[in-house]
């Protein structure tokens, strides 16, 4: 939403973007200001909710509910809107906004970025409790269906995540769009970053190995509890594995690597000194984690965002999510594909990769092709933002 405020706000369009105060990873609201002006003519309201401190709780429910009528408090404060843009973490909220535009009269955007609610069984391992969540979620779900149906046009992300939305509007014709939402910005670093992170990293550059590349944050859909396995089958061949991020799983992820000597865990890094790291690797993996299979499967696969990163830095990938980027990757000959996280599969790939370097490198100039036509932000959200002019009144 940063970015297509700012292509927006730009064009001179005036952008009010009204978005909760709460840290998700903090778990506490951070901006002392409700109002922050990005330039004059796009400013963020900034909600506070009630907060919560367990990502999985009925308090954070309730957090989305009073968020989402705070949210439509500040909507109805506003003189006069030519369209509004609303994305589906909050479906309480989209759906306020939804009703609000529907009365109005105002073009009404649906921006579908996460399959929610229908992934959140999946979360609960017992079966039993699991009944019980897709019970609780039907409420959200008949919410969810009538914001689509009462939507002017649906945006997605993915093909995929599109085809998840309108299956649930059958009949319905809608007016819909794909946009890759990535926020990897080409990044140039200057001599002193290189040579601050030169130093830094020089016993670890020093190796003379193959690098694997993994960034995300430790979360139970990304972390790299699969690559530590690999890492330690593989501690006799020539690799290591940089694991950067953080998160839920961090101390386990800690602990478990604590002993091997090809494992690399830098932190959470800003792009620049992730972007380095990239560069001075010579494949990126994104895969999702075991404990998330099942909601990749039997609900819809997504894209995550730092996928585009390793576009951006032309690192070829290995992929273990399946649907369109799996597509995308064979089809664009990006870099290899491996299946329900099969460890042997994805050590057989790899080990490809690292014994044909001619095949690294043609796949490694095409992940930055792809980037460069599909999923720069310089381009897309320019043509996501003359999208959505086309709405407004």
């Amino acid at each position: 939403m940063a970015f297509l405020g700012k292509a927006l706000s730009e064009d001179s369009y005036d952008i009010t973007w009204i978005k909760s105060g709460f840290s998700h990873d903090k778990k506490q609201n951070l901006y002392g200001k409700s109002v922050y002006w990005l330039n004059k003519h796009f400013k963020i309201v900034h909600i506070p909710g009630i907060g919560y401190k367990h990502n999985v709780s009925v308090k954070r429910y309730l957090h989305d509910w009073v968020c989402a009528k705070q949210m439509l408090s500040v909507l109805k404060s506003i003189d006069s809107i030519g369209t509004i843009v609303c994305s589906n973490q909050n479906i309480a909220a989209s759906y306020f906004a939804c009703q609000f535009a529907k009365k109005r009269r105002i073009p009404f955007l649906f921006d579908l970025r996460d399959p929610w609610p229908d992934a959140f069984p999946y979360a609960v391992k017992n079966k039993w409790l699991q009944r019980l969540v897709k019970l609780a979620v039907k409420p959200d779900q008949y919410l969810l269906k009538r914001t689509l149906k009462g939507s002017s046009a649906i945006i997605s992300m993915s093909q995929d995540m599109l085809h998840w939305g309108l299956k649930k509007i059958r009949r319905q014709r809608k007016s819909t769009k794909i946009f890759y939402l990535c926020t990897a910005k080409d990044i140039f670093l200057t001599k002193h970053q290189t040579d601050v992170f030169s130093k830094k990293y020089a016993p670890m550059l020093a190796r003379k190995v193959f690098r694997v590349f993994y960034i995300s944050k430790w979360g139970i859909n990304f972390q790299p509890s699969l690559l530590v396995e690999l890492a330690r089958r593989m501690q006799n061949e020539t690799v290591d594995f940089i694991l950067c991020g953080d998160g839920d799983y961090g101390d386990k992820i800690r602990e478990e690597t604590a002993f091997l000597s090809n494992v690399f865990l830098p932190g959470y890094l800003s792009h620049e000194e992730a972007y380095f790291l990239a560069k001075h690797c010579h494949c990126g993996i994104v895969f999702s984690s075991n404990e998330s299979l099942v909601q990749f499967t039997r609900v819809t696969p997504t894209i995550p965002n730092k996928v585009f990163f390793h576009f951006m830095c032309g690192l070829p990938l290995l992929n273990g999510i399946p649907g369109k980027l799996a597509t995308i990757v064979r089809q664009y000959r990006i870099g290899l594909n491996f299946h329900g996280n099969d460890l042997q599969q994805l050590q057989k790939l790899l080990l490809l990769l690292r014994n044909d370097d001619n095949l690294r490198r043609a796949m490694a100039k095409q992940s930055r092709l792809f980037f460069e036509k599909h999923a720069n932000p310089e381009k897309v959200y320019t043509e996501y933002a003359q999208f959505v002019k086309g709405f407004c009144r």
